[in-house]
Protein backbone atom coordinates (compact mmCIF):
# COMPACT_ATOMS: atom_id res chain seq x y z
CA UNK A 1 0.00 0.00 0.00
CA UNK A 2 2.85 2.42 0.71
CA UNK A 3 3.98 1.97 -2.91
CA UNK A 4 0.49 2.90 -4.10
CA UNK A 5 0.47 5.98 -1.89
CA UNK A 6 3.88 7.08 -3.23
CA UNK A 7 2.60 6.66 -6.79
CA UNK A 8 -0.58 8.59 -5.95
CA UNK A 9 1.51 11.46 -4.60
CA UNK A 10 3.28 11.52 -8.00
CA UNK A 11 -0.18 11.72 -9.65
CA UNK A 12 0.32 8.51 -11.64
CA UNK A 13 -2.91 7.62 -13.42
CA UNK A 14 -2.50 3.87 -12.93
CA UNK A 15 -2.27 4.41 -9.17
CA UNK A 16 -5.36 6.62 -9.26
CA UNK A 17 -7.24 3.95 -11.18
CA UNK A 18 -6.12 1.30 -8.66
CA UNK A 19 -7.26 3.46 -5.74
CA UNK A 20 -10.64 3.87 -7.39
CA UNK A 21 -10.88 0.10 -7.88
CA UNK A 22 -10.00 -0.51 -4.23
CA UNK A 23 -12.22 2.11 -2.62
CA UNK A 24 -14.80 3.20 -5.20
CA UNK A 25 -17.59 0.94 -3.94
CA UNK A 26 -16.90 1.75 -0.29
CA UNK A 27 -16.99 5.51 -0.89
CA UNK A 28 -19.99 5.21 -3.23
CA UNK A 29 -22.01 3.57 -0.44
CA UNK A 30 -21.19 6.52 1.80
CA UNK A 31 -22.27 8.95 -0.93
CA UNK A 32 -25.48 7.02 -1.56
CA UNK A 33 -26.36 7.03 2.13
CA UNK A 34 -26.27 10.84 2.14
CA UNK A 35 -27.47 11.67 -1.37
CA UNK A 36 -30.16 8.97 -1.57
CA UNK A 37 -29.93 8.45 -5.33
CA UNK A 38 -27.33 6.96 -7.65
CA UNK A 39 -26.85 9.92 -9.98
CA UNK A 40 -26.11 12.38 -7.17
CA UNK A 41 -24.00 9.79 -5.35
CA UNK A 42 -21.87 9.26 -8.48
CA UNK A 43 -21.46 13.03 -8.92
CA UNK A 44 -20.28 13.48 -5.34
CA UNK A 45 -18.06 10.41 -5.61
CA UNK A 46 -16.36 11.93 -8.65
CA UNK A 47 -15.82 15.23 -6.84
CA UNK A 48 -14.46 13.35 -3.84
CA UNK A 49 -11.93 11.40 -5.90
CA UNK A 50 -10.81 14.56 -7.70
CA UNK A 51 -10.21 16.22 -4.33
CA UNK A 52 -8.42 13.10 -3.06
CA UNK A 53 -6.16 12.98 -6.12
CA UNK A 54 -5.45 16.73 -5.93
CA UNK A 55 -4.61 16.80 -2.23
CA UNK A 56 -2.93 13.49 -1.45
CA UNK A 57 0.44 14.98 -2.40
CA UNK A 58 0.09 17.52 0.40
CA UNK A 59 -0.39 14.88 3.09
CA UNK A 60 1.93 12.76 5.17
CA UNK A 61 -0.27 9.68 4.77
CA UNK A 62 1.79 6.53 4.71
CA UNK A 63 -0.56 3.66 5.56
CA UNK A 64 -3.88 2.27 4.44
CA UNK A 65 -5.85 2.90 7.65
CA UNK A 66 -5.05 6.60 7.64
CA UNK A 67 -5.69 6.84 3.90
CA UNK A 68 -9.10 5.19 4.21
CA UNK A 69 -10.15 7.47 7.10
CA UNK A 70 -8.91 10.56 5.22
CA UNK A 71 -10.81 9.59 2.06
CA UNK A 72 -13.96 8.88 4.08
CA UNK A 73 -13.78 12.30 5.71
CA UNK A 74 -13.34 14.02 2.34
CA UNK A 75 -16.28 12.08 0.91
CA UNK A 76 -18.60 12.89 3.80
CA UNK A 77 -17.63 16.56 3.61
CA UNK A 78 -18.30 16.60 -0.14
CA UNK A 79 -21.75 15.07 0.46
CA UNK A 80 -22.55 17.66 3.10
CA UNK A 81 -21.34 20.52 0.90
CA UNK A 82 -23.54 19.29 -1.94
CA UNK A 83 -26.55 18.97 0.34
CA UNK A 84 -25.90 22.43 1.74
CA UNK A 85 -25.69 23.85 -1.79
CA UNK A 86 -29.06 22.36 -2.60
CA UNK A 87 -30.51 23.48 0.70
CA UNK A 88 -32.21 20.13 1.07
CA UNK A 89 -32.43 20.09 4.77
CA UNK A 90 -33.57 21.67 7.87
CA UNK A 91 -36.12 24.16 8.59
CA UNK A 92 -35.56 25.19 12.15
CA UNK A 93 -38.09 23.06 13.91
CA UNK A 94 -39.46 23.51 17.37
CA UNK A 95 -36.54 23.29 19.70
CA UNK A 96 -36.90 19.91 21.29
CA UNK A 97 -34.23 19.19 23.80
CA UNK A 98 -35.14 15.87 25.33
CA UNK A 99 -32.65 14.13 27.52
CA UNK A 100 -34.23 10.80 26.63
CA UNK A 101 -34.06 9.72 23.05
CA UNK A 102 -36.37 7.10 21.64
CA UNK A 103 -34.58 3.75 21.62
CA UNK A 104 -35.05 1.48 18.67
CA UNK A 105 -36.02 -1.95 19.90
CA UNK A 106 -37.14 -5.05 18.08
CA UNK A 107 -37.73 -8.63 19.14
CA UNK A 108 -37.05 -9.85 15.64
CA UNK A 109 -33.81 -9.22 13.83
CA UNK A 110 -34.25 -7.18 10.70
CA UNK A 111 -32.07 -7.76 7.72
CA UNK A 112 -29.34 -5.19 7.20
CA UNK A 113 -30.85 -4.36 3.82
CA UNK A 114 -34.20 -3.54 5.47
CA UNK A 115 -32.51 -1.16 7.89
CA UNK A 116 -30.52 0.53 5.14
CA UNK A 117 -33.71 1.02 3.11
CA UNK A 118 -35.49 2.45 6.15
CA UNK A 119 -32.66 4.92 6.70
CA UNK A 120 -32.78 5.91 3.03
CA UNK A 121 -36.53 6.53 3.36
CA UNK A 122 -36.01 9.10 6.11
CA UNK A 123 -36.36 12.78 5.17
CA UNK A 124 -33.05 14.36 4.16
CA UNK A 125 -32.39 16.19 7.41
CA UNK A 126 -33.24 13.21 9.59
CA UNK A 127 -31.15 10.85 7.44
CA UNK A 128 -28.14 13.17 7.41
CA UNK A 129 -28.06 13.74 11.18
CA UNK A 130 -28.79 10.06 11.87
CA UNK A 131 -25.94 8.97 9.59
CA UNK A 132 -23.48 11.44 11.06
CA UNK A 133 -24.39 10.65 14.67
CA UNK A 134 -25.15 6.93 14.68
CA UNK A 135 -23.07 5.61 11.80
CA UNK A 136 -20.13 8.03 11.63
CA UNK A 137 -19.92 8.75 15.38
CA UNK A 138 -19.98 12.54 15.30
CA UNK A 139 -21.14 14.49 18.37
CA UNK A 140 -24.08 16.90 18.13
CA UNK A 141 -21.74 19.88 18.42
CA UNK A 142 -19.71 18.65 15.44
CA UNK A 143 -22.85 17.96 13.41
CA UNK A 144 -24.20 21.42 14.18
CA UNK A 145 -20.96 23.01 13.01
CA UNK A 146 -20.72 20.91 9.84
CA UNK A 147 -24.34 21.54 8.83
CA UNK A 148 -24.72 25.12 10.03
CA UNK A 149 -27.55 24.28 12.43
CA UNK A 150 -27.98 24.52 16.18
CA UNK A 151 -27.10 21.68 18.54
CA UNK A 152 -30.75 21.47 19.59
CA UNK A 153 -31.82 21.09 15.95
CA UNK A 154 -29.32 18.26 15.54
CA UNK A 155 -30.73 16.55 18.64
CA UNK A 156 -34.28 17.13 17.45
CA UNK A 157 -33.53 15.70 13.99
CA UNK A 158 -31.90 12.62 15.54
CA UNK A 159 -34.81 12.09 17.93
CA UNK A 160 -37.33 12.37 15.10
CA UNK A 161 -35.28 10.04 12.90
CA UNK A 162 -35.22 7.43 15.65
CA UNK A 163 -38.95 7.78 16.24
CA UNK A 164 -39.68 7.41 12.53
CA UNK A 165 -37.39 4.36 12.30
CA UNK A 166 -39.12 2.85 15.31
CA UNK A 167 -42.50 3.35 13.59
CA UNK A 168 -41.17 1.69 10.43
CA UNK A 169 -39.86 -1.27 12.43
CA UNK A 170 -43.14 -1.62 14.32
CA UNK A 171 -45.05 -1.54 11.03
CA UNK A 172 -42.90 -4.35 9.60
CA UNK A 173 -43.28 -6.37 12.80
CA UNK A 174 -47.05 -5.91 12.69
CA UNK A 175 -47.19 -7.00 9.04
CA UNK A 176 -45.01 -10.02 9.82
CA UNK A 177 -47.19 -10.93 12.81
CA UNK A 178 -50.39 -10.61 10.78
CA UNK A 179 -48.90 -12.75 7.99
CA UNK A 180 -47.91 -15.47 10.49
CA UNK A 181 -51.41 -15.58 12.01
CA UNK A 182 -53.14 -16.14 8.68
Amino acid sequence: MSKLIRELKKKQSKAQHRLFQLYGDYLFRICFRYMNNQVDAHDVLSKSFLKIFDHIGNTSIADEIVLRAWMKKITINECLMELRKRKLFFMELDLIVDKEEAPITSDEKLLEEDLVNMILDLPDGYRTVFSLYVIEGYKHEEIATKLGITVSTSKSQLRKARLQLKEMINKIEKQTYNTCIR
